[in-house]
């Protein structure tokens, strides 16, 4: 396998706390340049580059080669004789439990709190997140505060006789492509994530590329086959997760989905055919995600409450409490609220012909109202057991001209296809990375 690399480009922001006073200004903007200089030299390695591993799931390595944070750093603190104290933030605590644990005074801790403040959202710094305090060996003077905020962002605050200057190094992440590939046994999720040890998030994009022709949850046999390309995000060394996937395939039943992720010249990206089709269409197959269906349209069901036969016309789907439920489709809500049996309903009105029902939902989600709009995709509420119901589960149901309809039946139009003008530049693409795909998938045994 071939590990493509992108150089890592970097970003400086540099933002001052004064307390009050403008002497030492020249001093403070030396100092800024100076930090920011030696941080540049001390960052400009790339990782190497490393073989990849050939498996039925043949993706790249999740694990580069660690970098040195800076060597002319370590240098440089040597010389001048300089304590590094480090502690971890844990969970519960803010900046300031940190900054106490490492010595700072109330006044230094405010400083260096008001500097990172004007950089980042305080409230968002994680647990586990590692701050180091540098102090002068002699006089225990703090002189340099450092933590990474996340992986692609590193923080660096200078002590000055007006206050701290604070400095924030952003990276660009190191790009590479990978490729998986898998056969079926139960459903995606088990097979992908547990049995090739897949990405979760990659496997969601992967069936919501999907999501207008497939039915992840009544659609899948045994003997199903899954391919795709994908983007490797690396930074500093560490994986990042998986980026946006560019081609992908699946075999359902003997027939064959592909689909490429293609940008046109104003920017707008989609995924299309290989004849330049759009994927996406008026409705996405499913309500929820990932997982199973409890009971499928009959005309004739046994009510396990009312202990009668009556229609059911709809889909039921079998989901623990909470998990979470969409718009099919564009829309405006045409009732929310309790409705009898139904429990917590929404009723999403599409257009003069479809609409679609939502049932026994333990919540709605906030903010929705009778009229509002909503978009394809679009929180709508969370799966309960409100009203007639035996379980968590949605009942969900389409309206045709005001008439039930099997919800798995429906047959959408899609979207515009590929401009003409750009045809030829898509198809380019296509042959590219069905080449990159075959090459990438035929390394595994």
């Amino acid at each position: 396998m071939v590990l493509i690399r992108k150089k890592s480009n970097k970003k400086a922001y540099v933002n001052t706390y004064r307390p009050g006073t403008p002497k030492g200004l020249l001093l403070v903007l030396f100092l800024a340049g100076s930090v920011f200089l030696l941080l540049f030299l001390s960052n400009t390695q790339a990782p190497p580059e490393s073989a990849g591993r050939s498996s039925h799931a043949a993706v790249f390595p999740e694990n580069l080669p660690q970098l040195d944070p800076g060597p002319f750093q370590k240098l440089a603190d040597r010389r001048r004789g300089l304590n590094k104290i480090v502690e971890r933030l844990e969970r519960g605590e803010t900046l300031g439990h940190v900054l106490e644990r490492l010595g700072l005074d109330r006044v230094g801790a405010h400083q260096v709190a008001e500097a990172v403040g004007q950089i980042i959202d305080l409230t968002k710094v994680r647990p586990g997140v590692e701050i180091a305090l540098f102090r002068e060996k002699e006089t225990g003077e703090p002189v340099r505060l450092e933590f990474n905020q996340a992986r692609d962002q590193h923080l660096i605050l200078l002590k000055t006789p007006t206050g701290y200057v604070a400095g924030s190094l952003e990276y660009e992440p190191l790009v590479c492509w990978a490729a998986a590939q898998g056969r079926i046994k139960n459903s995606l999720w088990a097979s992908a994530v547990i049995h090739y040890g897949l990405n979760p998030e990659l496997v969601m994009a992967f069936a919501d590329i999907f999501a207008y022709d497939i039915d992840f949850f009544t659609d899948i046999r045994e003997g199903d086959e899954f391919r795709l390309l994908f983007e490797e995000k690396y930074c500093q060394g560490a994986g990042l997760g998986p980026g946006r996937i560019l081609a992908a395939e699946f075999i359902n039943n003997g027939q064959q989905f592909k689909a490429y992720y293609y940008e046109n010249s104003k920017g707008e990206g989609g995924y299309y055919d290989a004849e330049g089709r759009s994927l996406k269409k008026m409705f996405l197959k499913s309500p929820l995600r990932y997982r199973r269906i409890s009971s499928f349209f009959s005309r004739s069901r046994f009510h396990p409450i009312l202990k009668i036969y009556r229609p059911h016309l709809g889909v039921d789907y079998s989901a623990p409490t909470g998990t979470p439920v969409e718009a099919l489709g564009d829309g405006r809500i045409a009732f929310i609220g309790w409705k009898g049996g139904y429990g917590n309903y929404i009723e999403i009105k599409h257009n003069r012909t479809y609409t679609t029902c939502y049932g026994h939902l333990s919540r709605f989600a906030k903010g929705l109202k009778t009229g509002q709009r909503v978009k394809q995709g679009d929180l709508i509420g969370y799966v309960g057991s409100t009203g007639l119901s035996t379980g968590p589960h949605l009942d969900f149901r389409v309206k045709n001209n005001g008439k039930f309809i099997d919800p798995l039946a429906m047959k959408m139009e899609p979207a515009p296809p590929i401009d003409p003008a750009e045809r030829a530049k898509f198809m380019a693409l296509v042959k590219d990375l069905e080449a990159r795909m075959t090459v990438r998938s035929a390394a595994g045994p």
